[in-house]
């Protein structure tokens, strides 16, 4: 049999079902010296085999400012080892047959690999090596970077997937089940190979996984060959991280995506965790939503995790359409809430998710994923055994008393296009596309003497600057400088560039190592393009990209006081303070790019001390900008050094190196680069 062949016999005797009863078996279960437990479910039939090994290094692993690094150490397994080059790995799974994949949820991750029985010992060999010899090479290392890089990108012109992160982001706050699987562009940057190194070494460990085997195979058998290639496994898992509170956040809660042709809208709210009291209660709800009690085209689902779950209903809306939608959903959950079925309604419910949960483990792959799920939540080796009973009798009071507390809903779409749609859903927070949530109050009652001491404070600021006649006259601006970040907790020594004209054109750059970004708005359009040595990934801008690029347009000095200073920015005094020790007066104004933001001016040069956005409901401003060192260029005092902090913690340290302004623009810095595998080949 071929190559070619062996693979899709594997691949369809994986998806073909099993004639499996509600009730399940429950493994056999032996556990290595070294503490890799070894589960193995007996389904004889088909002669095929799947393995997978789960160890605790999920996104709960991940500390704060290490997102997506779970998911880049998984796919670095795949390539190569100490032994065995990526190529020669997937020339022998060819040469097997195999299937072999990695994935992260919320607990864990996993690898799974599948392949005819008779290849078992040889499948669990090649598995052993990924696991216990990763290469971590720089070139896989840096291969495997841009590639998540250009899928963060592909994700950020996506409604629907923006909708979801940012759900659970909201859902969970600070917890690390709110991390996006993948991280973000920030942490990426500042990931490194010995953060991945480490991540292994300290989270694939045998002590804190288990290998689960199904299919036809001899127990005694599976456990002699995952005995010989996984006892050389060694070390122990580091201690497990401090444990965190998720704290979701409530209300009703906008995600503007300026251009999208639709709004996503989510409602959602913590459920009890896999295995928790009241669990069984959620499933059962899940189940009876799926059928009945959402309005077309909604779907409800739980994902599920150890510490909490996530109940989630998802629909999706014309921008104009987005309140009447929100209603209704939030009146189905309500209803619910406050009778949920019973009687005859409650036990044909009970049947039909008790009849349809073999379904959910037809394929070995599906069995084992399902069980490795509750085993990362602490349950017992028999815990499917019983999932069948738990359902047979389980009660919908639990999810109901849950719901009636009231969900969180988040509309993701243009804002624009939802404004009479949005009035009549009471109070509307925005959030920021960031996976910190940030929200802007609104409704804020100011007196005269505020607003008119605020425009007194702004037009000294425009004078202290060079006037508004010389801002006026600023038709562009390009600086370049040094950059030190603070990404991963490890710092981050690059170069930075700026290139702004008027009205809508920017060159934004920076620069670490080998590694270089820039992002180019030109009025309705834009890309990234992402460099590391001849290695070229090209993306398109979405409307939420733009959106972006046009905010950090407008946050330089000049853009900030036009802003400030224009007739429609409310200015509003906010009294004085203090920053490092010098006397401020504080302004409040709004920015049609930024939001509110907050100017805080020497009350004796009136220069900018500090910018601020990003405002929390509690009061204080998330995102803070400090400027000093001015020097004039083109009649206008420009800062040449900055400090940005979030959250109150430093992120990174600018200072100018050259500045120009109204100088000559070179128009091929915005000609769209060609980009064919890999390598730039000209430009549009």
């Amino acid at each position: 049999m071929n190559r070619l062949l062996l693979r899709a016999t594997v691949a369809l005797s994986l998806l073909a079902l099993t004639a499996a009863s509600p009730r399940v078996a429950p493994p056999v279960v032996q556990t290595l010296p070294n503490g890799l437990r070894i589960a193995v479910f007996v389904r004889p039939g088909l002669p095929i085999v799947q393995a997978q090994l789960q160890t605790s290094a999920g996104l709960r692993a991940e500390a704060k400012g290490h997102a997506g690094l779970a998911f880049l150490t998984a796919q670095l397994l795949r390539q190569g080892t100490t032994s065995r080059s990526a190529q020669d790995f997937a020339t022998e799974l060819d040469t097997l047959g195999a299937t072999f994949g990695v994935s992260v949820n919320r607990d864990a991750a996993q690898v799974a690999a599948g392949c005819r029985s008779g290849e078992l010992e040889s499948l669990l060999e090649l598995m052993s090596d990924a696991i216990v010899n990763p290469l971590f090479s720089d070139e896989s290392f840096e291969a495997m970077r841009r590639q998540v890089a250009s899928q963060l990108g592909m994700q950020a012109q996506n409604p629907t997937v923006l909708a979801d992160e940012r759900a659970a982001a909201l859902a969970f706050g600070p917890h690390p089940y709110g991390h996006a699987t993948r991280g973000d562009l920030m942490a990426l940057l500042g990931t490194t190979r010995d953060q991945v190194r480490e991540f292994h070494r300290d989270r694939w460990r045998p002590d804190g996984a288990v290998l689960a085997i199904a299919g036809d195979v001899d127990p005694a058998k599976a456990f002699a060959a995952a005995s010989e290639w996984f006892s050389r496994w060694g070390g122990r898992n580091a201690p497990a991280p401090a444990p965190v509170t998720a704290t979701p956040r409530t209300g009703t809660l906008l995600l503007d995506l300026p251009g999208s042709p639709t709004t996503e809208i989510r409602a959602f709210m913590l459920a009890p965790g896999r295995g928790a009291t009241g669990y069984a209660s959620w499933l059962l709800a899940t189940s009876a939503f799926e059928t009945s009690g959402l309005p077309a085209g909604a779907r409800a689902t739980l994902s599920s995790a150890h510490e909490a779950s996530l109940f989630m209903v998802s629909v999706q809306a014309r921008p104009e359409s987005a309140g009447v939608v929100t209603q209704r959903v939030r009146a189905s959950l309500g209803a619910f809430a406050s009778d949920p079925p019973r009687g005859d309604a409650l036990a044909k419910l009970r049947r039909r998710a008790t009849g349809s949960w073999p379904l959910t483990i037809e394929t070995h792959g599906q069995l084992l994923s399902t069980w490795l799920a509750g085993d990362a939540a602490g349950l017992p080796a028999a815990h499917l055994t019983a999932l069948p009973e738990s359902l047979a009798s389980a009660t919908l009071e639990a999810a109901a008393r849950g719901l009636g507390t009231g969900v969180t809903v988040l509309l993701a779409g243009p804002a624009d296009r939802m404004k009479r749609s949005l009035s009549m859903l009471g109070r509307v927070d925005t959030v920021a596309i960031s996976n910190e949530v940030a929200v802007a109050e609104v409704g804020v009652q100011v007196s005269p003497e505020q607003r008119k001491r605020g425009r007194q404070l702004v037009d000294a600021a425009v004078v202290a600057h060079g006037g508004a006649a010389k801002l006026k006259t600023v038709r562009n601006s390009f600086f370049d400088g040094d950059l030190h970040m603070q990404a991963g907790g490890r710092e981050l020594q690059g170069e930075i560039r700026f290139l702004r004209e008027d009205p809508d054109r920017l060159v934004y750059t920076t620069r670490f190592l080998d590694f270089e970004h820039r992002q180019v708005l030109d009025g309705r359009r834009g890309w990234a393009l992402s460099m590391a040595g001849d290695s070229a990934t090209m993306m398109d801008a979405d409307t939420t990209t733009l959106f972006a690029l046009r905010a950090i347009l407008a946050s330089d000095i000049v853009h900030l006081l036009r802003e400030a200073s224009d007739a429609a920015s409310d200015p509003i005094s906010q009294g004085a303070a203090e920053v490092a020790g010098k006397p401020v007066d504080r302004v409040d104004f709004v920015s049609p790019h930024n939001g509110r933001t907050r100017l805080s001016l020497d009350r004796t040069s009136r220069r900018i001390v500090t910018v601020e956005t990003q405002p929390t409901p509690q009061g204080a401003w998330r995102d803070r900008r400090q400027w000093s060192e001015y020097a004039q260029s083109g009649g206008v005092w420009w800062p040449r050094s900055e400090t940005r902090e979030v959250d109150g913690e430093a992120v990174s340290k600018m200072r100018i190196r050259s500045l120009v302004v109204n100088g000559v623009v070179d128009s091929v810095l915005f000609r769209r680069p060609i980009v064919v595998r890999g390598a730039i080949r000209g430009v549009e």
